[in-house]
């Protein structure tokens, strides 16, 4: 396998086959102990990059543009997520600042993420039951507060921005929660990124006022844009077209 430091980015690879002609270009994480291709990006037609991919990758979770991913899905990848990249460009479109609103329906107060991961597991891990198109992905169902603290420490996604927030009962538990992470690389496939964004089902409504107050801060902040991923399914896409996001790509995971 020949892969390359990519010298046009912090964290980017270089695929490239036995005479060092660059196939394609990602990011490469480890998740659940297993090595990741992220945002693959082919540099040349994709039959010129099939055979090296699925030789050199072997053992790979690959997130690449949904066709190529459809192309390993038919050569025996087992697909895993396919989600759709959004954007808010807030530069020219920029949140208004009434969006910083302190409640929410049901007297819920918004406030910053001023607690600790274990908080905000309950609400969490109801707002992903079986049959949810994130269940078994993102986070863990088993216990959410170990990815959340991942989140929240910037372990994971980088730090956390002060665009995120959280949704309080009068009993001051947690019923939702916007996570927005300062990931590396430039708007739309990196930077101020919407990790995470849930609601306990008993706090309808509460997704969009923690949405709109992440929109509101980060402008106010001067955040070039805020972008996120959505799984295929997942209705909180309209949600998020509804404020402003903007299809970027769709891509499918493939483990290889």
């Amino acid at each position: 396998m020949t892969i390359a430091a990519d010298p046009g980015s912090q964290d980017g690879r270089l695929l490239l086959d036995a005479d060092r002609r660059e196939l394609a270009r990602f990011k490469q994480a480890e998740r659940d102990g297993r090595p990741v291709a992220d945002v693959f990006t082919l540099s040349v037609a994709p039959e010129e990059a099939l055979a090296t991919v699925l030789a050199d990758l072997a053992g790979w979770r690959i997130s690449a543009a949904e066709p190529f991913g459809r192309l390993l899905v038919e050569q025996g990848g087992r697909p895993q997520r396919h989600g759709h990249v959004l954007s808010r460009d807030l530069v020219r479109d920029p949140a208004p600042p009434d969006w910083l609103e302190p409640l929410a329906p049901g007297g819920l107060r918004l406030t910053p993420v001023d607690r600790p991961a274990l908080d905000l597991a309950p609400a969490c891990f109801a707002a992903y039951p079986r049959g949810h198109p994130d269940y078994g992905h993102i986070p863990s169902p088993d216990r959410p507060e170990i990815e959340l603290d991942e989140i929240i420490s910037g372990r994971l996604m980088g730090p956390l921005l002060d665009c995120s927030g959280l949704a309080v009962r009068d009993d001051g538990s947690v019923a939702g929660a916007i996570l927005v992470n300062a990931t590396k690389g430039d708007p739309p496939i990196g930077g101020p990124w919407i990790s995470q964004l849930f609601r306990h089902p008993d706090a309808p409504g509460a997704g969009g006022p923690l949405l709109r107050r992440a929109l509101a801060v980060a402008t106010r902040e001067g955040l070039p844009a805020v972008g996120l991923a959505v799984t295929e399914g997942n209705t909180a896409r309209a949600l998020y077209e509804a404020h402003g996001f903007a299809a970027v790509l769709s891509s499918l995971t493939v483990e290889l």
